[in-house]
């Protein structure tokens, strides 16, 4: 787990990440970080997920840093979130900082 700190609370999520279901998944982790300062994402390896998981995720992350909080995955990202952030380039030259968050590599 990427640097987890005392406190840090665990969101197992649904095992579809999809449109079908994003709205749901939002309140989800909009309701967990209203009532924790982080949020680590537990997603199953064999989740079904699609971009707007990731866009999600993505204001998930800036809506906690807002509040000095954080979001973290539970372990690097693999299996559908693997591929949709190979296909919508997101591993395609990616910050130190986002390469540490989805992929949990050591920051340079």
């Amino acid at each position: 787990m990427s640097s987890t700190l005392p406190g840090d609370a665990s969101l197992t999520l649904p095992t579809t990440l999809t449109i079908k279901t994003i709205t749901s998944v939002q309140e989800l982790i909009s309701d967990f970080l209203n009532n924790n300062p982080a949020a680590i994402l537990d997603i199953d390896e064999a989740a079904q997920v699609d971009l707007s998981f990731v866009q999600l995720v993505t204001a998930a992350r800036k809506q906690a840093e807002a509040k000095a909080g954080r979001v973290l995955l539970a372990r690097p990202a693999s299996g559908d979130l693997y591929d949709v952030l190979k296909r919508g380039g997101f591993l395609d030259e990616m910050t130190p900082e986002a390469a540490h968050f989805w992929l949990h590599q050591e920051k340079n």
